[in-house]
């Protein structure tokens, strides 16, 4: 798992290099971190607030939909065959790694060179499951990636985006990881059936 934890965060890596000199070679400054390079610390500093609230309250909607959906506990079992028991510390590098990764090369370099619409339909696609039943997977990706294109907009800056995809990314892989499936939870709660 170390092996295959260092692979993953080198390839987020690539991803932070490319986002840096494409944003570099296309506009005139390389600080694709801010919207606004007018934009102060104390902006700076509150915006990953919003996006800690936001994904927050993602999280909590995919645990209310869990029970309901039947692709999301069939998405998180694939999940779990990848990621098998990883320990804290690398769940923390890998949700971070994916979270700044992305952030940079989507809302960062790719917003900034073809718009919020472009850059979320390829951030969609990088989210395309094995399985078509699981397809609503790259559905929610994309009204996510929308989202947080939108909060990239609203606040100037990548903070919250960045924020937003950590949260979103490592209390999903904690529960995948450490949590039993919500339709066998529901199917214990239901206790036998009678004939």
């Amino acid at each position: 798992l170390a092996i295959d934890l260092l692979i993953r965060s080198g390839l987020y890596l690539v991803l932070s290099l490319v986002a840096f000199f494409w944003h570099g070679a296309t506009q005139e400054t390389n600080d694709l971190w801010r919207l606004d390079a007018d934009q102060g610390l104390l902006t700076l500093a509150w915006t990953p607030l919003v996006g800690v609230a936001f994904g927050l309250a993602v999280v909590q909607g995919f645990r209310f939909l869990e029970p309901r959906m039947a692709w999301i506990p069939e998405l998180q079992g694939e999940f779990r065959e990848i990621f098998g028991r990883p320990e804290l510390g690398e769940l923390l590098l890998l949700a971070a790694a994916s979270a700044i990764g992305e952030e940079l090369l989507f809302r960062g370099a790719m917003m900034d060179a073809w718009g919020p619409w472009i850059s979320t339909l390829v951030f969609g696609l990088l989210h395309v499951p094995p399985k078509r039943s699981m397809w609503p997977w790259t559905a929610s990706s994309l009204v996510l990636g929308l989202c947080l294109a939108g909060l990239t907009l609203l606040t100037g800056n990548l903070g919250a985006a960045v924020a937003a995809h950590f949260v979103i990314n490592f209390l999903n892989m904690m529960h995948i990881t450490r949590q039993a499936p919500a339709t066998a939870v529901l199917g214990a709660r239901r206790g036998p059936r009678v004939q």
